[in-house]
């Protein structure tokens, strides 16, 4: 085989196997997923339910959302063959990163510090057969009981905040989760969400000082 030809194909093999992978190349959420489940809701909750219907944790739908930035960045997270950071998702929705962000309990957050560890998951009002981001037009929040098995056993639920965006503004939370809200056994957590759509889970990530605390500790 001629030499030139044979370092061309040499080369192309290694950018394809570079190409690859970088595609899968996301943190490990992509076998972490939210099962379906209808959660408990708390009495304030439920008195709010439109007869008829209650609210779900369901798989996501995209094609749902009013929001085209919205169904964009889902599908990303959520696509195996996709690769997507909290930094770009939030771009992508417009959200100014030189502000300073806030939880729902009103402390100062830098998502830059958090990455994924759950695909997304729908949190919707239904009737068994309709799908709703709302009620009646009127955004409510719900606080909810939701089991996520990527919770069990973690370490310190102080550096987990759950991301949830209206699927029809693009707005973005982040709430935090009480440690007496919290069950590491089941993964069970109890929260206020501040609106029916799409939410993941973020873990914040440890800095260099605490990575080396743990590795003496180990």
């Amino acid at each position: 085989m001629n030499m030139k030809r044979f370092t061309a194909i040499l080369c192309a093999a290694v950018l394809s196997l570079g190409t690859a992978n970088t595609v899968f190349a996301n943190p490990s959420i992509r076998d972490l997923t939210i099962e379906e489940q209808k959660p408990e809701v708390s009495a304030e909750t439920r008195e709010i339910l439109p007869e008829g219907k209650e609210i779900v944790v369901k798989e996501v739908e995209p094609e749902l959302y009013e929001k085209e930035e919205v169904k964009e960045v889902v599908t990303k997270l959520n696509d195996e063959k996709q690769v997507i950071t909290v930094e770009e998702l939030l771009t992508t929705l417009e959200v100014d990163l030189e502000e300073e962000i806030r939880t729902e309990s009103g402390n100062p957050i830098d998502p830059l510090e958090y990455d994924f560890i759950t695909k997304f998951a729908d949190l919707v009002l239904t009737d068994g057969t309709t799908v709703e981001y709302d009620f009646n037009g009127e955004v409510k929040a719900v606080t909810t009981t939701v089991r996520i098995e990527a919770l069990k056993e973690v370490e310190d639920i102080r550096n987990i905040v759950l991301m949830q965006i209206d699927p029809k503004t693009g707005e973005v939370y982040f709430i935090e989760i009480r440690e007496e809200d919290f069950d590491p056994e089941t993964g069970e957590i109890t929260v206020t969400f501040p609106c029916l759509g799409p939410f993941t889970v973020l873990e914040k990530f440890p800095t260099e000082g605490e990575t080396e605390v743990q590795t003496e500790a180990q």
